[in-house]
């Protein structure tokens, strides 16, 4: 039954997302009351979502369907990043017809990540195996430390200068969203996680993939929105793009190593 419930949840979100990415990209008037780099970010990742992480949770979803462990972690790193990205375009996004839709994934993601993260349980270690407790832990409190470091930085040096940040003018928007979820919820979580893990928690061993799955979308995701942006001639910093791209590759590793240091078992 839990299966079958996160299964559908699943596709069903899934299906969301590609409707709400299909009328980002199809539809010009879905984003006509945003700036050109705000609109060039939802783009992005409309692409992203349709080409990426709706395949991911039907993937995943699948997997968890037919019992096999590692799709359940990795289903519960995509419904942390659809909630994320769900946050973004129903607070950030002015109100049109897909406003609706944006709630409506919102609300799934939520309650399946909760019904997800409340009942995921971490196969033991393999004995021929020795689980990456070290690696995966201080990576986690790395990514965690230094992009709560880049935001306060971004932040404080705006607040000194006693105007907003060139980023924040150009989204038109009253506040960065991404500063609000990172600042206030994902960086801690990494912190946490890592901090737990190092400890041999088991809240560590049940968060630490979750979120290096979730960590993988997200630095894909940010690199292939920058892209996108270039493509659409606005302003992005491909470097940025690449070095997202190298924190993708790092987190996917790592996430493997983990993934296969774990007893295969069927859930």
């Amino acid at each position: 039954m839990k299966r079958r419930v996160i299964t559908a949840g699943s596709l069903a979100l899934a299906a969301l997302m590609v409707i709400v990415s299909l009328g980002g990209i199809l539809v010009p008037s879905t984003y006509a009351a945003e700036t050109a780099d705000w609109r060039a970010q939802a783009l992005g990742q409309d692409w992203f979502d349709l080409l990426v992480a709706a395949p991911w949770l039907v993937v995943c979803a699948v997997g968890t369907m037919r019992g096999v462990w590692y799709w359940h972690l990795l289903l519960g790193g995509g419904l942390l990043f659809s909630l994320y990205t769900f946050v973004i375009y129903a607070f950030s996004v002015h109100f049109g017809p897909l406003f609706p839709i944006y709630c409506a994934a919102l609300g799934l993601a939520f309650y399946l990540s909760l019904f997800l993260i409340r009942d995921v349980e971490v196969p033991a270690v393999r004995r021929d195996r020795e689980l990456p407790v070290r690696v995966t832990g201080i990576l986690l409190l790395a990514i965690g430390g230094l992009f709560a470091l880049l935001w306060l930085a971004e932040i404080a040096g705006a607040i000194a200068a006693g105007e907003p940040p060139p980023s924040l003018v150009q989204t038109g928007l009253p506040s960065n969203p991404v500063h609000v979820m990172d600042l206030a919820i994902v960086l801690p979580a990494h912190v946490i996680a890592g901090v737990a893990l190092l400890a041999r928690r088991p809240a560590g061993m049940r968060l630490a993939p979750l979120l290096l799955a979730f960590g993988v979308l997200m630095a894909s995701s940010i690199a292939g929105m920058m892209i996108a942006m270039r493509l659409l001639r606005a302003d992005a910093a491909l470097p940025v793009a690449g070095a997202m791209l190298v924190v993708a590759a790092v987190s996917a590793l790592v996430l493997a190593r983990f993934l296969r240091a774990l007893q295969p078992e069927r859930c």
